[in-house]
């Protein structure tokens, strides 16, 4: 079982997958630049936002391509070259020569001191963050969904919906893009390229705060941002939040580009900020709220730019039918299969199926019933208590935040009084935006932090109002701050990933100590007491990566087509009906309730069913094959 185990996942293949990726992604982004007229502008921003944009498009041809039936058998490769040779059609700007020419205008653009800083910055990052990414997942929802669909996906020629895991339906951009990545690798790769994507997130704010200050400064405030726990969480796990806010921040980015063909020089192309805001929203349901960035964004440009209407109407116009048109595949997926392009939230809005809505209604309370707090005074109160309430919010941003937020109201107060650094405030008004939306939501400190790089970009501005005496002094104490409050706890963690990854200990047992040494005798147990054409239903336990049978998900609520809603399973044959009905050979039941998929009842209301399965036992319909304090495995008879 070990040996097969260790085979699983591949760091090498991992990073193959993840660079074949990203050169598709340059493919991709290079020609929508040039065809933005952006390809003249040699800048390091132009090189991060090419790559961004790139992602995006790549999981847009995935979806549509993998909709149609065009991936099936390891296809998905096929599709990342052809993308990686894309700009070699376009022999008038993309030949060897002239591609060469242009890195290397982009790279002399940026300061030599700069240099020695950001690599400083980033060897840093890497030292720190790396190693997990480069580990097994062991997390929750990479055991779940991120790290399960790729795998059947790639087992079903598609990114198909499957009923016993709603999550499926999700708009899944990310996961489109591991699905792409999977016939390299798709154990480790997902959380690599997550934690790409967090590291280029990074670097696009580095060169938004660099605007404002340089040298010493822009690294602070980079690394207030960087070393925040609930951004240090985001990188060390499968968290698509990561995407997220590099979509914002390359938002942020593209508001201060300009085009440089012919002498235009009219900012913010509405065909870029439209895959950014659309991808944005393909990512999931909380990224919707980065479609009224760029009309924000507009709406200020009209007056500030003297535009007329017509053209602010025009960019608008152009920009919405971007975004939207971005989006719609991702989410015409889930409303194709299921009816409700937001599944599984909003069910009732498209369904009156008892079990449908006893399913919505279940995740929109895991959602927004355990974390946060809904009240005028917490509304007032919340960017404060996100500094240090690490229970309130399952995370936090640190005290720096404290600093952060100090530092922008001195910037908006600039500009409000002395009419100076306007452009502060339009990325307060996005992390207004951001917050007020994460508020109404749900109040996770990860699911902020895209607000959270809005504040420091604002942020940035205040500490260049500060003169030079008090810009040390503010320094100083957003380095302490932030020393203060980075999660030492957990520093076993990264420093155990590396050690695992340098062969110190097995896969095994990282993934072991990962999941409190309560999931892999599970995953054994499976494999010595179980035929190799088992099929599982797992109940209350939900991680199926790592289990080496077929298995599906059946808790009530969770999901909608087996035992939902529970009350209706109070006998032991209408149980075993349903077993049969989905040719289940064994039932793997978690003792007690774990995880943090859980609302305020739903427990309680298993009990009908829980009885049942109790009485199955009794009648030897169910045989108890293994049991341990947290598991236990039924064999059907």
């Amino acid at each position: 079982m070990a040996m097969e185990f260790e085979s699983l996942g591949s760091v090498p293949l991992a990073i193959l997958s993840v660079a074949f990726l990203l050169t598709a992604a340059c493919g991709a982004g290079g020609v929508l630049l040039s065809f933005a007229r952006l390809w003249n502008v040699r800048t390091l921003d132009l090189v991060l936002l090419r790559i961004v944009v790139g992602l995006n498009l790549v999981a847009l041809a995935g979806v549509v391509c993998g909709q149609v039936g065009w991936l099936v058998g390891g296809r998905q490769l096929w599709l990342l070259a052809a993308i990686s040779l894309l700009p070699l059609t376009e022999r008038k700007n993309w030949d060897v020569s002239s591609t060469l020419a242009w890195l290397q205008g982009a790279f002399a653009s940026v300061d030599p001191r700069q240099w020695t800083r950001s690599l400083w910055l980033a060897l840093m990052a890497a030292g720190i963050t790396l190693g997990p990414a480069l580990a097994y997942p062991a997390g929750w929802d990479e055991l779940v969904y991120h790290g399960v669909l790729p795998r059947r996906w790639q087992a079903d020629g598609g990114p198909a919906f499957y009923p016993d895991l709603p999550y499926s339906a999700f708009p899944s951009l990310c996961e489109i893009l591991f699905w792409l990545m999977a016939p390299l690798e798709c154990v480790i790769a997902p959380r690599l390229l997550i934690w790409v994507c967090w590291l280029l997130g990074l670097m696009v704010l580095a060169r938004l705060v660099r605007r404002q200050v340089a040298g010493d400064a822009c690294v602070m405030v980079t690394c207030a941002c960087m070393l925040s726990p609930a951004t240090l969480m985001i990188s060390a796990n499968c968290y698509v939040e990561s995407l997220q806010m590099l979509n914002v921040a390359a938002i942020l980015l593209a508001v201060g580009l300009k085009s440089n063909d012919n002498g235009t020089t009219e900012r913010a192309s509405p065909l870029l900020l439209g895959i950014l805001a659309g991808g944005a929203a393909a990512v999931k349901l909380t990224g919707l709220t980065a479609l009224l960035l760029p009309c924000l964004w507009y709406f200020g440009g009209a007056r500030r730019d003297r535009s007329t209407w017509r053209v602010v109407a025009r960019r608008m116009g152009i920009y919405s039918m971007v975004a939207v048109g971005f989006g719609l595949p991702f989410y015409w997926r889930a409303w194709s299969a299921t009816g409700n392009p937001f599944y599984p939230y909003f069910g009732e809005w498209f369904s009156s199926d008892p079990a449908r809505l006893e399913m919505s209604r279940f995740h929109h309370e895991i959602g927004g019933s355990f974390f946060g707090v809904r009240s005028e005074e917490a509304f007032v109160a919340g960017p404060i208590l996100l500094a240090f309430q690490d229970r309130l919010y399952d995370g936090t941003f640190g005290w720096q935040f404290l600093v952060i937020l100090l530092l922008a109201a001195i910037a908006l107060v600039s500009a409000i009084r002395w009419r100076v650094g306007r452009l502060a405030v339009w990325p307060a008004i996005i992390s207004t935006v951001l917050y007020v939306f994460w508020y109404l939501t749900a109040q996770q400190a990860r699911f902020a932090v895209p607000m959270l790089l809005a504040a420091v970009v604002v942020a940035s501005f205040g500490l260049r109002r500060l003169h030079r005496p008090l810009r040390c002094w503010a320094m100083a104490v957003v380095l302490a701050t932030t020393l203060a409050s980075l999660p030492w706890k957990t520093a076993g963690y990264y420093f155990g990933s590396w050690e695992t990854v340098w062969g110190f200990w097995t896969w095994a047992d990282y993934v072991d100590d990962g999941t409190d040494r309560s999931y892999m005798p599970l995953v054994e147990a499976i494999r010595e007491h179980t035929p190799p054409d088992a099929k599982l239903l797992l109940l209350i336990e939900h991680r199926g990566l790592y289990l080496p049978r077929a298995n599906i998900i059946g808790t009530p609520f969770f999901q909608e087509s087996i035992f939902t809603p529970p009350e209706e399973f109070a006998t032991s044959d209408r149980v075993l009906e349903v077993l049969e009905r989905n040719q289940i050979t064994h039932l793997v039941i978690a003792k007690s309730d774990i995880g943090p998929d859980r609302a305020p009842d739903w427990w309680e209301r298993m009990a009908p069913l829980l009885r049942s399965i109790d009485e199955c036992e009794r009648q030897d319909r169910l045989r108890v094959v293994w049991e341990s304090e947290q598991h236990v495995v039924f064999a059907v008879r």
